[in-house]
């Protein structure tokens, strides 16, 4: 069956209205400027701790996520990947309207703000999620991912720090076939166009194997991975 619009997977439908396209070379131009600031500060984790306490409603106390709040487990995901999603949300370049509100607002208001919070949640071992589909479609999902994800997101699934490459293992499974659907509807101007052109050709079935394949997978690089070139960080 192929992929439809699954209107249940989002609370509601919002009506976008396109900027103009100065607007949106000018908005592209502040955001990239934005993050340049981020990933040149001297990230301070131990303040990010303290800023993660208005963000735990919603993404849990260790950063585990929330399949009532459709939100992503954060711990140990890459301080670039934290930082560029936080700036892409206040320029409106990734939309939901909760976070653009929490990315505009008096949590992250400034360039340190994000740095210090995207270090501390880089810093943060991975919590278990419990988050998995019901197994059915796992084996497909993972010659899927082997064949249309690897090369960039590792054979791990740990991404890249330096590259801005999400870690996808061990994710919320609910989170994952939301982002999923998003890109397949137009829900995610910020992603490559790549990942639109592959999504697109999946049915629902291999959506589903996809995500729960990478829910599942171990986050076994989390202690020897790199970080580097992204943030510098003071702890």
């Amino acid at each position: 069956m192929k992929c439809i619009t699954l209107g249940l997977l989002a609370s509601a439908v919002f009506a976008v209205a396109l900027p103009a396209p100065r607007t949106v070379v000018s908005t592209q131009a502040g955001a990239r400027a934005e993050l340049q600031a981020v990933l040149s500060a001297v990230a301070n984790a131990k303040r990010g701790a303290r800023l993660f306490g208005a963000c735990a409603g919603c993404h849990g106390l260790r950063a585990e996520g929330s399949a009532e709040q459709w939100t992503p487990a954060l711990a140990g995901q890459h301080p670039s990947v934290v930082a560029k999603e936080l700036v892409d949300y206040r320029y409106g370049i990734r939309w939901d309207f909760r976070m653009e509100r929490v990315a505009a607002s008096h949590v992250t208001p400034f360039a340190q703000d994000i740095a210090d919070l995207a270090a501390y949640l880089g810093s943060l071992p991975p919590a278990p999620t419990g988050s998995f589909g019901d197994g059915e479609w796992v084996a497909q999902g993972r010659r899927l991912y082997t064949t249309l994800c690897v090369s960039c997101h590792g054979a791990e699934g740990g991404g890249s720090d330096a590259r801005f490459v999400p870690r996808l293992a061990g994710q919320r499974y609910d989170y994952l076939l939301r982002q999923l659907h998003d890109v397949v509807d137009g829900r995610r101007p910020n992603m490559m166009a790549i990942h639109d052109s592959r999504l697109r050709k999946l049915d629902m079935e291999e959506l589903n194997g996809l995500a729960d394949y990478l829910s599942r997978l171990p986050r076994n690089d989390f202690n020897q991975r790199a970080v580097t070139g992204s943030t510098r960080t003071r702890r």
